[in-house]
């Protein structure tokens, strides 16, 4: 089925959109980045030990403003967790296919296997950092970037 022109003139492919993430994992997720929020070093630690996983991502990364990327991230970790909710028309909805195409093969060219090793280096992260981490809290990190995951993959 070939993509359909959306109103913000990019081309999504029509894949499903129903995230699968429960309110509740969403909550523990949501609650859970504010734990980890509130410690000024988190996303910075999260980028030390990203670039340093692999000599690909180091590669990626070494022009990057890491300031503006942190803050990318930041914004992105939410813009995911409102599409995770699903709601059709929100802002978040129409940023997801803007965040896929940037990473895309056509611009960042981020190979989906990463996607794994980003997501186990920011759970790793928030491990170290929420004070209440604990498994059921790990389900939903898990729950949610999945799907962030799963929407990037699909676009790649």
């Amino acid at each position: 089925m070939p993509p359909r022109k959306r109103a913000s003139g990019t081309n999504e492919p029509n894949l499903p959109y129903d995230s699968g993430v429960q309110p509740a994992d969403l909550d523990l997720f949501l609650a859970s980045l504010k734990r980890c929020r509130d410690q000024p070093d988190f996303l910075a630690r999260f980028y030390e030990r990203f670039v340093g996983s692999s000599d690909e991502v180091r590669e990626k990364f070494r022009n990057t403003d890491m300031t503006h990327q942190v803050r990318m991230l930041e914004d992105s970790l939410f813009v995911v967790a409102v599409a995770a909710q699903g709601q059709e028309g929100s802002v978040a909805r129409g940023d997801l296919p803007r965040i896929a195409a940037r990473h895309s093969r056509q611009d960042l060219g981020i190979r989906p296997e990463l996607y794994e090793l980003w997501t186990e280096c920011l759970i790793e992260t928030a491990r170290e950092r929420d004070p209440g981490f604990c498994l059921e809290i790990e389900r939903s990190w898990r729950n949610v970037l999945a799907f962030g995951v799963q929407y990037m993959r699909d676009r790649y």
